[in-house]
């Protein structure tokens, strides 16, 4: 059974028995019939469930428009949640002076589905506007801010309005006279929040993901028509019913004997501060989930689950209360002692977020399929679900009991005539403080104390309003309150001081070190280094770049591989600032004149001093530079403050914008001859938008006439149709489509290159830039300082994956494939053998890209060289992954033996890897012994015996135990094939007999 089937269970069961309050209220209304009722609150279930398809869909509109910074992000929500505001204020009081609030309900839900209808319409029509306000005020921050704000509130306030106006009309209609009000506006309340449980479920995991944006939004107006059409056929049996009687207005309602006459605005002031403390709640719980779950992290399935249960808390909670809340003798007490509840558990939830949701259930190794990479679905989802309840259920759950309780204490204070304002204002209030929540936790509580601290803070809020309403009961023993104010008092404090410090949420791997960690506005950045010596730079819990080598060649190879290609570059966009290592390199290039970063978020600059390995200082802090240098940075200042902030820039043609780049790009006039996009895997956050039909048509219509776009294309992560699809709409846009595969490291994406006009390279050119001593050197980092060597990195283009890419479907905004396909599926390096293996079977030459005249017939036998050797190359990337590293071994000797030139292959029969883990984890025996069996297949006999000794004076010292010891055996036996190999037969022999003692020792 569904949420909403339990919830309307739970609440219909006593629908037709009311509570005995006629000692409350004794006001007769013959509007109201219990039939009636029951089919109102099943429709205002739909409603609820379209409302948040609507939200959904709009955000996705808007942020696609005006991108998912910050300032966008709040922007959108308090538009949209500003319209809600007004419609119930405005309705509220509308509603009163209404004989017909059922039929002006129905009039309104079929407003809400035509104006949802006219949204996207209205964002064409202002779209030009748009354009020309960010092109004249785009650098005024507060004024563009302010004019975005306006123009987005005004594209929502037809259907956000009507939307808010609904609630208060019901309620007039439920309970015109006051009485009930209690139940029966929380049972609609209860039972709206159950529909929008379920349209958040149906929209973030099947109707979008089946039939797109588009047929979600037409669904959702079919229901809210429909709806409305229902409403004015009830609406008129109801009035027909009414013109048969009179309600008895000689009865006046006896006021509840615990609520102050004076309480009203404490009530109105605590149920506003509620919102403030949910939603804010709301956003920090979504950021520091994603670091509970190892898998879907910050998918948009993930944050679809966090909603619905959020949702889910409130619905079960004001369900629960209802009943409770009309038979309670002491509503305003029993909302009080909800505050603070409510504020107790908020606290608790930052412990459990910390200590047990982490632990709770499978883990990874158990949630994927190896073979495949793909995700056991149930298992996964109900993880993710079941994290978040135990953290997110228990508070929301007390915030839905307080609705109905709400509602019962203002209405005691309130003529029964006003019910309609009464509600309306409650909600209104409400809705006002989550505005004010989301944005003030957003923009300054978070990123300035911290999610634990945010969480403590909100709860101790709610727990001190809860507090004061409870001391301006008269009634009230004194006793009782001071009890009550010590033990709550005391319980929060000692739960500050039980937080750690400080609280970190990046899980660290073992011997991995922490060298940065910020909670910023819009996302949470750490920078780390492992026991390899590797530094990362993890966005919200996912890797976005690093000093690895194979990270390394993604950075420097989105610069250097469209700079020695294009023609006469000028002017050059990268997308993601990630370790800076991109930046850098494009620096290096004297032709460029401008050079502009789009940086979502500014804690990811911030990173830069921790990961000079890669950006070599391309921006510098000065406190930091200063500290490990010893001196000012020389440089430029890197935001328009004149160095105000600290920080600088090495070369004064680089920028940082601070924007979407899908925002960037719409609103922009600037081209460019080089776009460069480099994101992190598409399942998480907003990237797959990055690869969707409409952004590559942005990329293309902001080249120049022969510019070029390069985009990092992920091989893990994407099943084998997922990838297709990603390459069909990147083709589709650009039909001159060629791909890369930079085969120097086991690199897991490859490069699509895009231009207006059929690729041609001028081999001589690319040498003449080769020939500049910092690109060489930059290059020569990674093996890749040869022309040759990068041409033979080219896979195929356009006529070869014609085939390949025959299909219709395509990732676009209305149908984003990509961004519900991935989390499915991809994890591990199944998915990465699987779309290297059917890429390369289209492998063409790179002499068709070459430009005529340009090269020579040596050329063409050098470059073959390399082009020989790149299938054994391949073929042993593919062993490496698959951990066969002696096949890896043998097919990169094979690759040396057909050309001995290549130093990226002289470099991969190190096996870097490997011995950085031999010096880095001292008790990783199988890194140790294969890393001397490695190095004794490749005659490096010294080498050899010197790892292979270490490891068994080691293994003396300290035996091993269980399967480790077949480590230790194995390397006893290598180490005497090595000494018989220099005639040292009696070592040898002594080596081996100490092997066979062990063979005995070793557990069967």
């Amino acid at each position: 059974m569904t949420a909403a089937a339990i919830c309307a269970k739970f609440c219909c069961a006593p629908l037709l028995d009311l509570p005995n309050v006629s000692s409350h209220m004794t006001m007769k209304s013959p509007m109201f019939s219990k039939a009636i009722f029951v089919l109102i609150a099943l429709l205002f279930f739909l409603t609820g469930a379209t409302g948040l398809v609507y939200q959904v869909v709009w955000q996705r509109y808007l942020l696609s428009l005006f991108g998912a910074t910050i300032y966008s992000i709040s922007t959108v929500l308090a538009a949209f949640m500003g319209g809600l505001a007004l419609g119930s204020f405005l309705f509220g009081r509308v509603a009163d002076r209404s004989r017909w609030p059922l039929g002006l309900y129905g009039v309104l839900e079929i407003g809400v589905g035509l104006a949802a209808l006219a949204v996207p319409w209205m964002l064409r029509i202002l779209d030009p506007v748009f354009v020309a306000v960010y092109q004249n005020y785009g650098s005024n921050f507060f004024l563009y801010s302010l004019l975005r704000f306006v123009f987005v509130f005004l594209v929502l306030l037809v259907p956000t309005t009507l939307m808010g106006g609904t609630l208060p009309l019901l309620a007039k209609f439920a309970a015109p006279d006051g009485s009930h009000a209690g139940f029966r506006v929380g049972f609609l309340y209860a039972l709206n929040t159950c529909g929008a449980v379920v349209g958040t479920i149906a929209s973030g995991f099947f109707f979008i993901r089946w039939w797109g944006i588009s047929a979600s939004v037409l669904l959702a107006v079919a229901i809210n028509v429909g709806v409305g059409i229902v409403a004015l056929l009830l609406s008129r049996i109801a009035l027909h019913r009414s013109s048969e009687g009179a309600p008895n207005t000689n009865v006046t309602p006896v006021r509840t004997v615990d609520v102050p006459p004076a309480s009203r605005a404490w009530i109105l002031a605590a149920y506003m501060l509620s919102g403030f403390c949910a939603l804010g709640l709301e956003v920090v719980w979504s950021r520091s989930l994603v670091f509970t779950f190892e898998l879907l992290k910050n998918t948009t399935y993930s944050f679809t689950a966090m909603l619905a249960v959020f949702l889910i808390g409130i619905a079960t909670g004001s369900a629960v209360a209802a009943p409770w809340a009309e038979r309670e003798r002491e509503p305003y007490r029993a909302f009080s002692a909800l505050q603070i509840l409510v504020g107790f558990t908020a606290v608790i939830s930052f412990f459990v977020l910390y200590y047990i949701a982490p632990n709770l259930g499978a883990t990874w190794t158990a949630l994927v399929d190896p073979e495949k990479g793909s995700v056991r679905w149930t298992q996964t989802l109900a993880l993710v679900f079941l994290r978040s309840f135990v953290v997110v259920f228990p508070p929301t759950f007390v915030m839905g009991l307080a609705f109905p309780f709400a509602v019962r204490c203002i209405m005691s204070l309130s003529a029964p005539e006003e019910i309609g304002a009464s509600i309306g204002k409650l909600y209104a209030l409400n809705t006002v403080g989550a505005i004010v929540g989301a944005f003030v936790t957003g923009f300054f509580v978070l990123p300035g104390i911290g999610i634990a601290h945010t969480i403590w803070v909100y709860g101790a809020a709610q727990l001190l309003m809860g507090l004061v309403l409870l001391w301006r009961m008269p009634v009230q023993q004194d006793v009782r309150r001071i009890a009550w104010t010590i033990v709550s008092l005391a319980a929060v404090a000692l739960t500050l001081l039980r937080i750690p410090r400080p609280t970190v949420f990046q899980p660290l791997e073992p011997r991995e070190q922490l060298l940065f960690y910020k909670e910023g506005p819009l996302a949470t950045v750490a920078v780390t280094e492992n026991s390899l010596g590797y530094r990362s730079i993890f966005v919200d819990n996912v890797n976005v770049a690093g000093t690895e080598p194979i990270m390394l060649t993604d950075q420097k190879s989105l610069a250097h591989v469209p700079m020695l290609i294009v023609d006469e570059p000028r002017s050059a966009l990268t997308v993601g600032f990630g370790s800076g290592g991109a930046s850098y390199s494009y620096t290096l290039h004297p032709e460029l004149e401008r050079i502009d970063c789009v940086e979502i978020t500014k804690t990811v600059t911030e990173a830069a001093p921790f990961l000079v390995a890669s950006n070599h200082d391309v921006i510098m802090y000065e406190p930091e530079y200063v500290a490990r240098v010893g001196r000012k940075p020389s440089g430029h200042p890197l935001w328009d403050d004149e160095g105000r902030s600290g920080w600088y820039k090495a070369d004064p043609r680089y920028r940082i914008i601070l924007d979407d780049v899908r925002s960037y790009l719409h609103f922009t006039g600037t081209k460019y001859d080089i776009i460069a996009t480099d994101c992190t895997d598409l399942r998480y956050k907003s990237n797959a938008n990055l690869y969707d039909l409409e952004y590559f048509e942005l990329t293309r219509d902001h080249l120049t006439e022969n510019g070029m776009v390069v985009v990092w294309m992920p091989l893990a992560g994407l099943s084998t149709e997922a990838f297709k699809v990603a390459l069909r709409t990147f083709y589709k846009v650009f039909p001159n489509m060629e791909v890369f595969y930079m085969n120097n490291e086991p690199t897991h994406y490859v490069l699509l290159i895009g231009t207006r006009e059929p690729l041609k390279v001028d081999l001589q050119r690319m040498r003449k830039r080769l020939a500049n001593p910092r690109v060489a050197a930059d290059l020569r980092e990674i093996h890749l300082d040869s022309a040759e060597k990068i041409l033979s990195c080219f896979v195929c283009g356009r006529e070869a994956l014609r085939n390949y890419l025959a299909g219709e479907t395509l990732n676009t905004q209305d149908f984003p494939y990509l961004e519900f396909e991935s989390p499915r599926f991809g994890y591990g390096d199944a998915p990465i053998l699987m779309n290297i293996e059917s890429l390369m079977a289209f492998r063409e030459s790179p002499r068709r890209i070459l430009r005529e005249g340009t090269y020579s017939n040596e050329d063409l036998e050098n470059l073959q060289r390399y082009v020989d050797a790149v299938p054994d190359i391949i073929a042993g990337h593919v062993h490496y992954r698959k951990l066969e590293l002696e096949e890896a071994l043998r097919c990169w000797q094979r690759a040396r033996e057909r050309n001995p030139a290549d130093s990226a292959v002289a470099n991969l029969l190190n096996f870097e890897e490997l011995r950085r883990k031999v010096l880095g984890q001292p008790d990783n025996l199988w890194a140790r012994y294969m890393y001397g069996r490695l190095l004794a297949l490749q005659r490096r006999d010294s080498e050899a015996v010197s790892v292979l000794n270490d490891l068994v004076k080691d293994c003396r010292n300290n035996p091993p135990a269980g399967p480790a010891v077949t480590f230790y055996q194995k390397a006893l036996e290598e180490l005497a094939s090595l000494y018989e190999r220099h005639g040292r037969q009696d070592r040898a022999e002594s080596l081996r007999q100490e092997a066979k003692q062990l063979t005995v020792r070793a557990p069967q």
